[in-house]
């Protein structure tokens, strides 16, 4: 990263909160400061930071109000900005989000949250400045805007096509180019069982705003607007529409039309990915239970092995010492058949039971082949859910985008 973009700007009225700043920033960025917001507007033009940290309340102008200004100027519209303020409320952060800022940091702060912000913020600028450029080489062309009929038939093609994307990603490509067909900038969070997923439509990082965003307004119903950005909310899925058209009030209503049944059908896809991923978690958990289950009965099964023939090792034993014995012990002859006939009967009994839990062990043994022969059969199943939805991918470009018609994407 080359030095022009390790520059930072420093806007706060109070001396004493920018030194705290300055030395918390000082030995990694090139720092400036200033004081109000008329000075912070006149250095920001001339000076071209890489992240500009602004107070909220300032004399002459407001932390907002220089922000609006900034973002006005093409000069100035993509240094990302982080307010600074007292005021942590949801209708602060979303004014300073409808003003365009990158992230909101409540006052006081530490010194390691502050650092991570502003790297995360220089690191978010230096990539949209290389994707800029790479946008502008390869950009030939734009797409005007599409009547109703053609923008149905892309959400058509669209939800056409889900169905044969197989990952959370593919499906977050396609819903992109999708967007991208509309002119539309987005972001989408996905409320999947593993958690949200959050996507980016430039592909580079969510900044934490748009994230904290995204989770608190996808409980407020299907639309929620402010300003041309837009909310647009499906149980498992949240989409951001950045740069609605207010000027074109015609295609804004197309737009708000269109938009819900493309995620409608994303919605589907989420629950039937989750419900593909609960498969093949439920398989492999299966396959372990009952490698396990076959363990454990091997070894029960030469356990009672080795102690059927230690039992009858020992009983041999006992019944030839007595055999010795007897005779010593000057017993009658009907007491000693009575006691070896007792002897014997036990032993039987014994070899009895003995043999009765290795026919168990046995019956345990045919469990484990049909639970093996489930199994085998589950995992076939997911096999060939996941195989189809591979081969069918292979007639989408680039893993799940979605083309309309003849139109040639850029």
């Amino acid at each position: 990263m080359g030095v022009s973009q390790k520059k930072v700007l420093i806007v706060d009225d109070d001396r004493f909160a920018q030194k705290l700043i300055v030395r918390a920033l000082l030995n990694q960025y090139e720092l400036r400061t200033a004081n109000d917001g008329q000075e912070a507007i006149e250095v920001a033009t001339e000076w071209l930071p890489a992240a500009i940290l602004l107070d909220v309340q300032m004399p002459v102008k407001n932390g907002y109000e220089v922000c609006e200004i900034l973002k006005g100027n093409p000069a100035t519209a993509e240094i990302p900005i982080i307010f600074l303020s007292g005021n942590g409320s949801l209708r602060e952060k979303l004014l300073g989000f409808e003003l365009g800022a990158e992230d909101y940091l409540v006052k006081p702060f530490e010194a390691d949250l502050l650092n991570a912000k502003v790297k995360l913020a220089v690191s978010a600028y230096h990539e949209k400045l290389e994707l800029n450029e790479k946008a502008q080489s390869a950009q030939t062309t734009a797409f005007e805007a599409l009547t109703s009929s053609a923008e149905l038939g892309r959400a058509l093609r669209f939800v056409e096509h889900t169905f044969a994307i197989s990952t959370y990603d593919g499906l977050a490509r396609a819903l992109f180019q999708s967007m991208k067909e509309y002119g539309l900038s987005t972001s989408v969070m996905f409320v999947s069982t593993s958690g949200p997923l959050f996507y980016s439509q430039s592909h580079a990082e969510v900044p934490p705003l748009e994230k904290d965003l995204l989770t608190v307004m996808h409980s407020q119903g299907r639309f929620s607007d402010f300003g041309c950005r837009t909310f647009c909310n499906y149980r498992q899925v949240a989409l951001l529409i950045k740069n609605m058209p207010l000027e074109d009030r015609e295609r804004y209503g197309r737009i708000k039309d269109t938009v819900p049944f493309i995620l409608g059908s994303v919605d589907g896809k989420i629950r039937a990915l989750d419900i593909h991923q609960s498969l093949v978690t439920q398989a492999e958990s299966l396959a372990a239970s009952i490698s396990a289950i076959g363990s454990t009965l091997s070894s029960l099964t030469e356990q009672v092995s080795d102690g059927h023939a230690a039992i009858t090792s020992i009983v041999k034993d006992l019944l030839a010492d007595l055999d010795d014995r007897f005779p010593k012990l000057g017993l009658e002859e009907d007491q000693e058949k009575y006691l070896m006939g007792r002897i014997d009967r036990a032993f039987t009994d014994a070899l009895a039971e003995l043999d009765r839990g290795l026919n168990l062990s046995s019956s345990l043994a045919g469990v484990v082949r049909l639970l093996s022969h489930l199994r085998d059969q589950h995992q076939k199943m997911v096999d060939a859910t996941s195989i189809k939805a591979e081969n069918s991918a292979l007639d989408l470009p680039n893993d799940g985008e979605v083309l309309s018609g003849d139109v040639e994407l850029f």
